[in-house]
């Protein structure tokens, strides 16, 4: 992972690391954290017409979090060199305020794992080759029905350093790659149609199955206009299912007891869903967008179980936030960029598909259903009132065939209910990026749904 200059990423970031630990033993603060980050991204974007361009991104940046009598700052600063390290002081001594308690975990707490070893970066030219390849694909498989506005694979490295004053040090560095494309479905109103494949390892890319996945759901648009309403079994496209999931995020967190919507979401069983739904957090899987050594304040890395059968286990948090909950610190801290201070969520949330069915079982599953697409809004769910609503593009079924295209359906009911009856998840996990993070989850068959048109 080199920079411009001919220096690795890492070696520069350990330079700020140096520096910044001596700026900060002269007089400062009784506790304090530091972290740097670089990244390098490299698009080769591909138009409708066949011209191809190349960009490249870089953004590296440092910010310092410290603990001094009873108070508490956080600066930032871009950039890795001495005035970088310089603001980020200067940002946390002007933001100093009192706080409860030391927000910085204790050493004690500190720790790594070691995540598998995942593919470095990827080569420009191979990015640009399959890009085209993609296109060919794309054109292939779909013949004259469609068309490519836009195509673009982007790939991108990253590398972090995070110390503390008391000595722990941790490190990283990853890759990762996606395919983004953008077509139309010729002759008709509808617009464009725009999908994201991640990239896991370029050594097992597969243009024909990448093109597939962006055409696949744009054809079933194809079929004639079909409203419908009622009480309706629903299966859910992983990307509405991912969307779904990352709405009950607010469940997955600390929360204290006079503002944590959870309990009011349970049935008398304890369950928030049925018991095919199983949820977890992850920094340790190679086939999820990221993966780490520990989380964003340095507490080990790992597979937290929130959600189990259907009944709620573990909650994530950063160290500040479990603290003044009540919970125990498992990791839950997110950094969204160095310019942020630490704070609670999860990095990858997975739902589990052991006992998943494959794809095809589903959709015969689904005799007669609403096949969601794709969301045309957010998927709001309403957590103190216990309530969701759905605005998607879907397909009506019947016994696995598609037997007309509904363009813009509404779905409004109880969140708990509709949870609960969830009767299967697929085994086709997908990665979709949400307002939530990260998510990954498979189709999802629901029974009895109200659905208005």
């Amino acid at each position: 992972m080199r920079t411009v200059d001919g220096a690795t990423f890492r070696e520069r970031l350990w330079e700020a690391a140096a520096v910044t630990r001596d700026l900060l033993a002269h007089g400062g603060p009784t506790r304090w954290e530091f972290f740097a980050k670089a990244s390098s991204t490299v698009a080769t974007e591909l138009s409708g017409t066949g011209t191809s361009a190349i960009t490249r991104t870089e953004e590296t940046g440092v910010a310092v979090r410290t603990w001094h009598a009873g108070r508490t700052g956080f600066g930032a600063g871009s950039g890795l060199g001495v005035d970088a390290s310089r603001r980020a002081l200067e940002g946390a001594s002007s933001s100093e305020c009192p706080a409860a308690f030391d927000p910085l975990p204790p050493p004690q707490q500190l720790g790594t794992v070691e995540p598998p070893a995942r593919p470095g970066m990827h080569d420009p030219a191979w990015a640009e080759a399959a890009a085209h390849d993609v296109a060919k694909e794309i054109e292939s498989a779909a013949g004259t029905a469609v068309s490519l506005s836009h195509l673009a694979v982007r790939h991108g490295t990253w590398a972090w350093v995070l110390a503390t004053g008391e000595g722990f040090v941790a490190s990283w560095e990853d890759a990762a790659a996606a395919v983004t494309a953008e077509i139309e479905v010729r002759g008709s109103p509808r617009g464009a149609w725009r999908e994201r494949v991640p990239i896991t390892d370029p050594a097992t890319f597969d243009p024909a199955a990448v093109a597939d996945r962006i055409t696949s759901r744009a054809l079933l648009t194809l079929g004639r206009t079909t409203v419908d309403h009622g009480i309706k079994d629903l299966l859910l496209h992983p990307e509405v299912a991912a969307h779904l999931v990352a709405g009950l995020v607010p469940l997955m967190v600390v929360s204290a007891p006079d503002r944590d919507p959870l309990p009011s979401l349970l049935n008398r069983h304890g369950e928030l869903a049925s018991r095919t739904l199983t949820l977890v957090d992850t920094r340790i899987d190679p086939s999820a967008p990221v993966t780490a050594p520990c989380d964003g304040e340095g507490v080990p890395g790992g597979r937290t179980l929130l959600v189990e059968h259907g009944v709620p286990r573990h909650r994530i948090g950063c160290y500040r936030d479990s603290v003044a909950c009540g919970d125990t610190p498992r990791g839950g801290a997110v950094r969204l960029s160095y310019r942020a201070a630490p704070t609670s969520g999860p990095t990858n949330l997975r739902v589990e598909t052991d006992a998943g069915l494959p794809p095809g079982e589903m959709l015969r599953s689904a005799r007669r259903a609403l096949y969601l697409l794709r969301p045309v809004a957010s998927v709001e769910c309403d957590l103190d009132r216990d309530d969701y609503r759905i605005i998607a593009s879907g397909v009506w079924l019947e016994d696995g065939v598609a037997r007309g295209w509904h363009p813009i359906v509404e779905l409004r009911g109880r969140l708990g209910t509709l949870l609960r009856r969830l009767e299967a998840v697929g085994t086709d996990r997908a990665w979709f990026d949400t307002p939530h993070g990260a998510v990954g989850a498979p189709s999802m068959l629901i029974r009895r749904q109200p659905v208005v048109s």
